[in-house]
């Protein structure tokens, strides 16, 4: 092969792996598990490697480096010095898998799909994967399904559209990307007229889709989204006309769509009724701030707001809430002020150059038809996309869901490369060391991602072996046992090996002393590996307790309280190691006080609340 056809192969192979990446993240759940996201990973190495090939078979190499690629390694580079200071070091290099990744793609693309018709063929796979889960969404809600290919959703989803996603929050995400793009290519991109009609079938299904998510915020962030797209087409000669038309039917629709959906939907009726919008959002989103002022400056490590929530939790959440809802508030929590500032540049930086770049990307049309342009379009479009998640991000976290985020990152990436248009020094020419250095720092990051990735993807598939309703204690421990051996830094399975021993060890059978001390070695060993678990020190001293040692335990139950001090389950376990000490006035202060929080199931509480008040009463007859 010649130089050209090797660097011609080598393009579009980067092309197809990156739309590859995106498209099998959405499809797959959107990426989120461990061994899905190691297949976006292995993608997204593949598309490095070429784009290396490139790099050093061209005569001349240059590096495309547009202003926003500054705030892009600088955020990467604290990314990477923030995470080993990280007080769980396991979760913060997830949260630094993702970042890798994405800023990965960023310089990929910058790089290599620098042409018109590669932003072409990003849109229209976003375009083809939003139709299809739109219509996979709008079949579940048909026929009221809770599953998703052969996952099960939470039954809370039941009447709500998802896809290929579990939430539909995240679908939304996707389709709040897709939808302004296939707009903007409907009204304004050079099209064939089967292309053309293909596109406008697309973005009926795909509003549609949006429709069946019912997500309040991805219906009010996209229609503020396309208020300014509508009103800058409105502003464009030539295109007033086609523009107000397809405003109007798009009000219409969905004006009557909305309405049905309130007169059937009590999710929907809340939107339009103040007094019955409860969100459980209003009491994760205090929980942030707190954690964000205690560690104003750096955060409190990637990750880490779901470690800490227990420490400030309302006591009106008792569910484990992940992330905050809130991607502004997530980044403060986790990332500090200085990572936030930093991510804030870098899309100030991006939407600078969107206005820079406004000018070369138009054609000039005459007073009844403008020119169309593909490259208008997209640009556009994917300005108004990014604009919609931007605002969905203050009531979600599509930011920290792979497919979403590498979608976003990826028109970002292509929005930037939009610079060559305004100014040729975007291109940098690159020397032998400079050529010497990129390509040690692309393949340490690639060796990194791909073995993190690989080791993560192989240790959730034992850990989801592990969970099988059908399987025995000893098959559980030894999936278990093999799991953390591939990953030996996660405290959550050293908490399930310690619970399964405890669990084995509490009918007290032949030996169960040494079962119940190898369980509680586990779980010293868990709260180590995250020092904020109060749960792993609520079950060593359940264990003491069980070793007929409750005067030693007493320490590490209060640990635990002073962890999660609004915690229905831990007040309940607290009272519960009362009783074991024949305190029944303690007991009863704390059962009390968890019997007034909410709860899944009561049952333990009630009995032994029940149990003390019958001792105390006792006591007072005597």
């Amino acid at each position: 092969m010649s130089p050209e056809q090797v660097d011609e192969f080598c393009e579009r192979g980067i092309l197809f792996l990156v739309l590859g990446a995106l498209a099998f993240g959405s499809l797959a759940l959107g990426g989120t598990h461990a061994e899905f996201f190691a297949v976006m990973v292995a993608l997204g190495i593949a598309a490095l490697w070429l784009w290396l090939v490139r790099f050093w078979r061209a005569s001349k190499p240059t590096l495309c480096w547009p202003p926003m690629a500054w705030a892009v390694l600088a955020f990467l580079g604290y990314a990477a010095l923030r995470t080993p200071y990280a007080a769980v070091e396991y979760t913060a290099q997830g949260e630094l898998l993702l970042v890798a990744l994405c800023g990965m793609f960023f310089f990929v693309v910058v790089n290599n799909l620098n042409r018109a018709h590669s932003a072409n063929w990003v849109a229209g796979m976003l375009l083809t994967v939003a139709a299809f889960s739109s219509m996979y969404a709008i079949f579940q809600v048909l026929t009221k399904s809770t599953q998703v290919w052969n996952y099960v959703r939470w039954e809370g989803y039941r009447g709500r559209g998802s896809g290929t996603y579990i939430c539909p929050n995240h679908l939304a995400g996707w389709l709040e990307l897709a939808l302004p793009l296939g707009l903007a290519y409907l009204l304004m991109g050079r099209l064939h007229h089967i292309m053309r009609i293909l596109t406008g079938y697309a973005v009926i299904v795909i509003g549609a889709g949006l429709l069946a998510t019912e997500s309040r915020g991805a219906w009010v962030a996209t229609t503020l989204a396309l208020l300014g797209f509508f009103a800058v087409l409105l502003a464009q000669r030539g295109q007033r006309v086609p523009a107000l038309l397809v405003l109007i039917c798009m009000v219409g629709a969905g004006g009557w769509a909305v309405a049905q959906s309130q007169t059937s939907s009590e999710r929907v009726q809340k939107l339009f009724d103040p007094n019955r919008l409860n969100d459980a959002r209003e009491h994760l989103w205090p929980a942030a701030i707190k954690i964000w002022h205690a560690n104003f400056w750096w955060g409190a490590g990637p990750g880490h707001y779901d470690h800490l929530f227990r420490l400030y939790r309302d006591t009106a959440v008792q569910a484990r809430p992940d992330r905050v809802h809130n991607d502004y508030l997530n980044t403060l929590a986790d990332w500090g002020l200085v990572g936030a500032v930093l991510v804030a540049l870098a899309l100030v930086v991006l939407f600078w150059g969107v206005v820079r770049v406004w000018p070369h990307v138009q054609r000039d049309g005459d007073a009844f038809r403008a020119r169309q342009s593909n490259r208008f379009a997209f640009v556009l479009g994917a300005s108004t996309s990014l604009v919609a998640l931007l605002i969905h991000s203050v009531v979600d976290f599509n930011f920290h869901i792979p497919a979403n985020a590498l979608a976003a990152v990826t028109l970002m990436a292509l929005l930037a490369a939009h610079w060559r248009y305004a100014t040729s020094q975007v291109h940098v020419p690159l020397g032998l060391a400079g050529r010497v250095a990129i390509t040690v720092l692309g393949l340490g990051v690639a060796v990194w991602l791909g073995r993190t990735a690989t080791a993560r993807g192989i240790e959730n598939r034992l850990l989801v072996r592990s969970q099988d309703p059908q399987g025995t204690a000893s098959r559980q421990l030894e999936l278990l046992r093999q799991a953390h051996a591939v990953e030996p830094g996660n405290a959550e399975t050293c908490f399930m090996i310690g619970e399964v021993l405890r669990v084995t060890a509490w009918d007290r059978p032949a030996g169960y002393e040494q079962l119940a001390t190898e369980a509680m070695q586990w779980f010293e060993r868990a709260w180590r590996l995250n020092p904020y678990d109060g749960y792993s020190r609520l079950r060593y001293g359940m264990c003491l307790d069980l070793l007929g040692k409750p005067q030693q335990a007493t320490g590490y139950i209060l640990k635990a309280l002073e962890l999660d001090p609004n915690g229905t389950f831990t007040l309940t376990h607290v009272g519960w190691h009362y009783c074991q000490l024949e305190d029944w006035a303690k007991a009863r202060e704390y059962l009390r006080r968890a019997s007034t929080m909410p709860t899944l199931d009561p049952t333990m509480n009630d009995i032994f609340l029940r149990l003390a008040e019958e001792r105390l009463a006792e006591q007072q007859r005597r």
